[in-house]
């Protein structure tokens, strides 16, 4: 058993020092899952490692250093590892997600933004409206639909985009429905 610390001591302190896996360095990860399923999609190496080396380490002094029995040097490598392992992650997590500006969909999405025509389009021709979308003026292709007459300046919600053109209905005609 003692065999197995040495081990896992020096194959996690070689992993810590070389720089993990896939090229990040101490915050290297394994990839658990797709990502969608609630979760961050990744492990962090880092406390894995760290875990490995913990064990190894301290199993391999009580057993050279101390007359404890093998099951209770398991348990308090495995406690002590875990514990270092679960800080090592809590550290780790905090300085990542601390800068984590992911990008979240519902803030880029088209529909229900209010903007003006800028090209006027007529009976099934195309056109242009200009919306504000995070401080960005943007624009973005419109179908008038058949019968349907889009004025430069008319004010306008986009209820839907598919492949790039948006399908829209005049501002004042939403008020007056309601």
């Amino acid at each position: 058993m003692v065999t197995v610390f040495i081990v896992c001591f020096w194959v996690g302190l070689l992993l810590l020092l070389s720089g993990g896996f896939h090229g990040h360095g101490l915050a290297g990860h394994l990839h658990a899952g797709g990502g969608d399923a609630g979760g961050p999609g990744f492990v962090p190496i880092l406390p894995l490692m760290v875990f490995v080396t913990v064990w190894g380490g301290t199993g391999y002094a009580l057993t050279r250093f101390s007359e404890m029995q093998m099951l209770a040097v398991v348990l308090i490598c495995t406690v002590l590892a875990l514990l270092t392992g679960c800080v090592m992650y809590a550290v780790l997590a905090r300085v990542m997600t601390r800068y984590d500006s992911s990008m979240n969909e519902m803030d880029y999405e088209q529909a229900g933004q209010l903007g003006y025509i800028s090209i006027p389009a007529a009976d099934g021709a195309v056109g242009e409206m200009k919306y504000v979308l995070h401080g960005t003026m943007r624009s973005i292709g419109v179908r008038a639909e058949s019968g349907q007459q889009l004025d430069k300046g008319d004010r306008v919600i986009i209820l839907k985009v598919n492949k790039g053109m948006a399908a829209v209905t005049l501002f004042e005609r939403e008020i007056d429905q309601l």
